[in-house]
């Protein structure tokens, strides 16, 4: 049976942070790989040291956009964050990007910084995860910028096909998380519609966004089944080869040769 590669979570989340026993049977189940993703200079050195601890969990290493308030010393920041790209699990830079729906009062900080984590991602040839928010227009924008130098993945995207199949002429990836099996997100079903196989990634986003039929409860990487199973079924194609593809696509993406 091929395994699924959940290319989101956050192991390092409090509400998960150190259930050893949790990740051991999730690794016997169906998944096979997991990525945690950082949102600061200091999770990311957390989770370089938790991947360090499991043979197929690797990590990135970003500063979340939402953080860019809570940010006392950007230059020590971004020291960190540079110190943890070279750990050697790490293999994306994220999560980066915009997030406009809580405050649109750091914008411009949220900008600034958003560029500064895509020349870094350009000078060290790292793909990147992408956080979206009501910022759609904005991230395309800084993207496009990059274009022929940087790629990565829209995780858990909740952009229009169109926008989507944009991202895809880019070289880019889309991520879909358990919102994908809610009732109300026609937006992501159009768009996993939309997008070409070989470029399609699942996640959990854990321990946040927990698909149907445990919506509600908390997320982790052993229900990623029913997102796969949900984006398989609506692609027309058996559970094998999604895993399979969306597996592989996770590890061309991360420079995982294994």
């Amino acid at each position: 049976m091929e395994k699924l590669f959940d290319t989101h979570a956050h192991f390092t989340d409090e509400k998960l942070y150190g259930n050893d026993e949790l990740l051991s049977e999730i690794f016997a189940g169906d998944v096979g790989y997991i990525l945690t993703a950082a949102v600061n200079a200091d999770d990311s050195e957390k989770c370089a040291s938790l991947a360090e601890q499991y043979e197929n969990m690797y990590a990135s290493a970003g500063i979340h956009p939402e953080e860019v308030q809570k940010i006392s010393d950007i230059s020590a920041e971004k020291a960190k964050l540079e110190r943890s790209l070279t750990r050697n699990k790490v293999v994306a830079l994220g999560e980066i990007g915009l997030d406009y729906y809580w405050d649109k009062t750091y914008i411009q900080e949220q900008k600034k910084l958003f560029e500064y984590q895509m020349e870094l991602a350009a000078e060290t040839h790292m793909p990147v995860l992408i956080h979206d928010r009501e910022a759609h227009g904005d991230v395309f924008d800084i993207i496009k910028k990059y274009e022929g130098k940087v790629i990565g993945v829209m995780h858990s995207y909740s952009g229009h096909s169109e926008l989507a199949k944009e991202y895809v002429k880019m070289g880019w990836y889309i991520s879909f998380s358990g919102v994908i099996t809610f009732k109300n997100a026609q937006k992501a079903v159009q768009s996993a519609l939309a997008v070409s196989t070989d470029r399609i990634l699942v996640e959990t986003d854990c321990p946040y966004l927990a698909p149907v039929p445990m919506r509600g409860k908390m997320n982790h990487s052993g229900y990623l089944h029913y997102t796969a199973d949900f984006t398989a079924d609506l692609l027309g194609m058996d559970r094998e080869t999604f895993a399979k593809t969306s597996t592989q696509n996770a590890k061309t993406l991360f420079g995982i040769s294994k």
